[in-house]
């Protein structure tokens, strides 16, 4: 145990010399998530702020006084489209929808026929889907008013036109109206978690077989399996590090935040973290194992660096997988590893119930693959020599 644990302080100080690895710890631990969470909330801000600023732009308002009078009776200003607002919306100059009204409006609303609009917006500019929501209800609260007065005109109660009364009742928690940026939380922790150790991994694996040193490393009276554990404690040493550091930052990153909705969002209690950190310390012990697996087989840095990038392409398309689900998730969820992790980090973050069986079976699974990395590692070394 004393030849693996100095293996393991000589790899984790090679480590922390290494710039890349120490820019990569820094970058990802202490500006990662605070960053993140940062733009999660000026992007919430900015479709907060179009949504209720109250303004729309319209072209051929003066076809519709009718409409014009309702639209300004909710509170709205009206802006008048500049004459080139299909160029100025594809070139994104404008960020809001423009509702095109048609020159035989009034005439056709006369007649009791149904006059068009259109609103129009450009795909490729996602800030004008935004406002496209508003003006929809706009003219569903105008064709509603004018039914109604229509009807009333004729002696008909514009109760008519409600023939059944729908009711809503919610059964969400409090916590669920986060759930879809709880969920990018989580997608970022785990790519924190794959991208703190990936160039301790691969220096202390193809780094040193391009260096020339693994050779005369291994030249050592001592089994090969004792050099794998090392190495594998300090790449999981510095990965577990910017996993705490991580979760942790969250705190300080709820200062910078300044939506209130989301900062009382993501408030969790010493708890949440504590299990947080139980669910991704297994999975990031794993993955280091993996990672020097996989890193051993490259002879050059660069080469051990193309193979590793699988796991960062990997690691968001199986969590994804539970997004295309429907219903409760299968049992089978459980040991798949970052899948198993993400829907437990999913059931912590909106306070959903699990069980011990769904914490310690992710940590089987985890277990048994970093023993079968090490023992790879450990064979692959041995052949290093030949």
């Amino acid at each position: 145990m004393t030849m693996i644990l100095a293996i393991a302080y000589k790899e984790l100080v090679d480590a922390l010399r290494d710039r890349r690895t120490m820019l990569m710890v820094v970058i990802v631990a202490l500006f990662g998530m605070p960053l993140m969470m940062v733009m999660l909330s000026e992007a919430t801000n900015r479709v907060e702020s179009q949504m209720e600023k109250k303004q729309i732009w319209v072209a051929g308002i003066q076809y519709a006084p009718t409409l014009q009078n309702y639209i300004l009776r909710q509170g709205y200003q009206i802006q008048t489209a500049p004459t080139d607002y299909e160029q100025q919306l594809q070139s994104k100059k404008m960020i809001d929808p423009v509702l095109l009204i048609a020159p035989d409006f009034s005439d056709r609303l006369a007649r009791g026929e149904r006059p068009v609009v259109t609103i129009v917006l450009d795909v490729a500019n996602q800030d004008s889907q935004t406002g496209v929501a508003p003006l929809r209800h706009l003219m569903q609260g105008f064709g509603s008013e004018q039914a109604g007065l229509n009807l009333a005109l004729r002696g008909v109660s514009a109760d008519i036109l409600n023939v059944v009364e729908v009711r809503q009742r919610h059964l969400s928690r409090t916590a669920d109206s986060g759930a879809q940026l709880k969920g990018v939380l989580s997608m970022m922790l785990m790519l924190t978690m794959i991208s703190a150790g990936l160039y301790a991994a691969i220096d202390t694996s193809a780094g040193e077989r391009e260096r020339g040193s693994l050779e005369p490393l291994m030249m050592n009276p001592v089994a090969s399996w004792k050099f794998a554990v090392g190495k594998w404690l300090a790449v999981a040493a510095l990965t577990m590090l910017v996993v705490v550091f991580s979760v942790l930052s969250i705190i300080p990153a709820g200062w910078l935040i300044r939506n209130e909705t989301i900062k009382i969002m993501l408030q969790f209690s010493r708890t949440e973290m504590l299990l947080m950190l139980l669910v991704l310390l297994p999975l990031g012990l794993c993955l280091s194992a993996v990672q020097i697996a996989i890193a051993i087989n490259g002879k050059t840095h660069k080469e051990a660096q193309a193979r590793c990038t699988i796991l960062l392409v990997a690691a968001p398309l199986v969590s994804m997988i539970g997004m295309f689900k429907q219903g409760a998730d299968p049992l089978w969820y459980k040991w798949v590893p970052l899948l198993a992790q993400n829907q437990l980090m999913a059931k912590i973050l909106n306070n959903e119930r699990f069980g011990a069986t769904d914490m310690l079976v992710p940590v089987i699974t985890c277990a048994l693959i970093a023993t079968l990395a090490l023992w790879y590692t450990s064979s692959k070394l041995r052949r290093v020599l030949m």
